[in-house]
This record gives C-alpha cells, structure tokens and sequence, in this order.
C-alpha cells in the first residue's frame, strides 16, 4: 500500500525512493563478439600474394640499383654492357609485382570477411534510446 499526501501542506523532507532524477538518455547497441582469432586476422589479415608481391618488388628494386649502376659506369668512361635482356626482366618483375598486388585485392581474405561481418552487425543491430538513472545522493 503507499502513502498518499493529498491536499496536506508538506513541512519536512520527504525521500522519495525509485524516482528517476538525474537521469539521462543514452544510446545502446548490441556488440560485436569480437574473439582472439578474430582480431589475429583483422591485424595480420593480408593476402599472401601480398607478401609475394613485397618480395619481387624488393628483388627487383635491388636490380634497378644494379642497372642503375652499370648506367652510370658507362657514363664515367667504363665500358659495361647493358643487355636487353636485363631491361625485360626489369620490367616483368615490376609488372609481377603488380598483378600479385591486384590479385590479392580482388581474391577474398579474413580481414575483409570479418570487416564485413562487423559492417553487417552494426546495420542490421537497431540503435535504441533508453532512460539511465543518475546517481542518488
């Protein structure tokens, strides 16, 4: 039963208990599970053509350098030869370089499904208000 005061004249304080004062509105939304493996992937997610693509790059750069090399012999006076040869495999390293890079763009890997399933989650997890009761003192 509760204490009703009606048409009485209130001369002390009265607590009143489960009222909501101080409150504030908030946003809540589910989360996303994120687990170990999960993270592992999203950090150390890239495609290995990657890293296949890194190692040509860097060979054929250190072959550059080479060329690069024998060019600038040959402007000091010293006779070395550069083959056409040499030009081809300069070429197809930074043309392998490239394909491998675009490979690994377009094939799917972890990182990208479990981005998509966190985008996923957050779209279809309803954003709600809700009331928080602040702190009675």
């Amino acid at each position: 039963m509760s204490n009703q005061i009606v048409n009485q004249q209130i001369t002390e304080t009265i607590p009143v208990h489960g009222l909501l004062s101080g409150t504030s509105i908030g946003t809540w939304q589910a989360d996303y599970p994120l687990t170990a493996l999960d993270f592992e992937h999203i950090k150390n997610g890239k495609p290995v053509t990657f890293n296949w693509a890194n190692s040509i790059l860097l060979t054929t750069v250190g072959f550059s350098l080479n060329l690069i090399g024998k060019g600038a012999s040959q402007f000091a006076g010293v006779s070395q030869q550069i083959y056409v040869g040499e030009w081809i495999a300069l070429a197809v390293g930074f043309l392998l370089s490239i394909i491998l890079y675009l490979i690994g763009i377009a094939l799917p890997n972890d990182r990208n499904k479990i981005m998509k399933d966190i985008q996923e989650h957050f779209k279809n997890s309803p954003k709600q208000r809700q009331v928080v009761k602040g702190e009675q003192k």
